[in-house]
């Protein structure tokens, strides 16, 4: 089967122009959904790191609170008062 080059190219455009549809980019909005999807991406990404971010950090703090608190005792003699 032989197909021409003009004939394959409206082939691919057609095809082309069902999947925008098929994802609702066919309309004079797309771009800005995508400029919109790819901002949400970005934030998706930063709020990753920051979550991660604020993970290390609070289990950072617990690890000093249980130190301090190990120093606290140390310090106090660890007995109870008698």
């Amino acid at each position: 089967m032989n197909i021409d080059e003009t004939a394959l190219r409206q082939i691919v455009r057609e095809e082309m122009k069902s999947v925008l549809k098929e994802v609702g980019l066919h309309d004079d909005d797309a771009g800005n959904d995508v400029r919109d999807l790819r901002s949400l991406i970005t934030d998706w990404r930063g709020m990753k790191k920051v979550v991660w971010q604020t993970v290390a950090r609070a289990g950072t703090m617990f690890v000093l609170g249980l130190l301090m608190f190990g120093a606290w005792a140390k310090i106090n003699g660890g007995d109870s008062p008698e």
